[in-house]
């Protein structure tokens, strides 16, 4: 059977994902104007910084022990890669999940349920946005996966190209999944009867990639803090947008045309009243 090559999939994700935006207007808005909130200064708080500052410190003591750390966490027992991967990889896969949440969106639409389609959305946005950054870092650094040498060697770095080869640092499974996974949870506003299951699936995806040869932790570190950061940031804009007072022109019975105001009771249980003017 024929695999597709790293640019098919690079197009397929970019296709999917336009493709659900041109069939739903709203995503598409919704998403270039959270793509155009990263660029602004007040995005970021302190609380931010001390993510990263603590995240990118965890990072980079795992890649000092990167080696050991493997070791530990893989060549065991074969058995369990195979009964884990068909559960864990999909999580984490952009293929599955995002056409899963593209399906639940544009079903969203037909049943004109607003909450759902704004969880989808949330979660669309969460791993296009999570994809495309992890893909980028993948390119820079074009790090060598453990399953592509023979001797364990995690400080093998190639540098900036196009290659579709040697794309270990960051692990976009991780990011998939953390994403999918941070934003469906804060979309909810974490409660934990959903944050823990959610947290701990993206989590044994993270472990099935290191014990299957696939990343070095440091890999699945990286890819989770940015897979949590994308999908909590994109899940809080999506609610407060969700929030904003609306006027549209209508047609009103008797008369030639009026506005309509659409006024959200309860920006998070997407609730709200209209008045006619």
């Amino acid at each position: 059977m024929l695999q597709p090559s790293f640019k098919t999939k690079c197009l397929l994700i970019v296709f999917l994902f336009f493709f659900g935006s041109i069939k739903a207007q709203n995503l598409v808005k919704d998403s270039w104007e959270n793509a155009g909130r990263w660029f602004h200064s007040d995005t970021y708080n302190e609380s931010d910084g001390w993510y990263w500052a603590l995240g990118l410190s965890a990072a980079g003591g795992a890649m000092i022990w990167d080696e050991s750390i493997q070791r530990a966490l893989s060549f065991s027992n074969p058995n369990t890669t195979s009964n884990l991967s068909p559960f864990m990889e999909p999580f984490g896969n952009p293929y599955y999940m995002g056409s899963a949440a593209l399906a639940l969106h544009f079903g969203a639409l037909l049943t004109k349920d607003e909450e759902l389609a704004g969880l989808s959305s949330t979660a669309l946005q969460s791993m296009f946005t999570a994809g495309l950054s992890v893909m980028a870092l993948k390119l820079l650094f074009h790090r060598i996966r453990p399953e592509e040498q023979a001797l364990l060697d995690p400080h093998q770095f190639l540098g900036p190209s196009l290659s579709s080869a040697n794309l270990s640092f960051p692990s976009g499974h991780s990011a998939i999944a953390f994403s999918l996974a941070a934003s469906v949870s804060a979309y909810y506003d974490d409660p934990l009867y959903l944050a823990l299951p959610l947290y701990t699936i993206a989590s044994l995806t993270a472990w099935q990639r290191i014990y299957d040869q696939k990343h070095w932790p440091s890999d699945v570190i990286m890819g989770g803090l940015m897979g949590v950061f994308i999908g909590r940031k994109i899940a809080r804009w999506q609610k407060e947008r969700g929030g904003r007072i609306s006027i549209a022109p209508c047609l009103i019975p008797n008369t030639r045309i009026g506005l309509a105001m659409r006024i959200p009771l309860d920006s998070y249980s997407n609730s709200s009243t209209n008045a006619r003017l």
